[in-house]
């Protein structure tokens, strides 16, 4: 089920909403070698956010710092999980038997029925964090 639990890092981009945006975003990123790990956006009432996480956080701040986007930085855990019917269940139930309450969460799409990375975001990670290990 779980093959890893590790602490990382989100950044979180809040924009307007304009076409292309998310396209600038990842191809700076892109441009420089980084690939995103996992990523949600979305759009609401004229605002964009995008949420990631990246194979390189030191270099991805410095690049958002140097184009002007600023960035907020959120501690999360990356699951790496077995991408089969109710694995989000069973690692929801062991948080929720701890009381840990799960702030924001999202994936990365598997390749090839792979392994996929779970990006979660709780109001104590580092409980999470050996929780998630046992």
């Amino acid at each position: 089920m779980i093959q890893s639990v590790k602490l990382g890092k989100e950044f979180v981009v809040v924009s307007e909403n304009k076409v292309g945006v998310l396209s600038k975003v990842a191809a700076l990123l892109a441009d420089r070698g980084i690939d995103i790990v996992a990523i949600s956006a979305q759009a609401a009432g004229g605002v964009a956010l995008m949420n990631f996480v990246t194979d390189d956080a030191l270099r991805t701040r410095e690049i958002l710092a140097k184009k002007g986007l600023k960035a907020q930085e959120n501690a999360v855990l990356l699951v790496e999980a077995a991408d089969r019917p109710g694995v989000l269940m069973r690692i929801t139930r062991k948080l929720a038997a701890q009381k840990i309450d799960v702030l924001n969460i999202y994936a990365s799409a598997p390749a090839s029925y792979g392994p996929c990375t779970l990006v979660i975001a709780t109001n104590n990670n580092q409980k999470a964090l050996v929780t998630l290990k046992r």
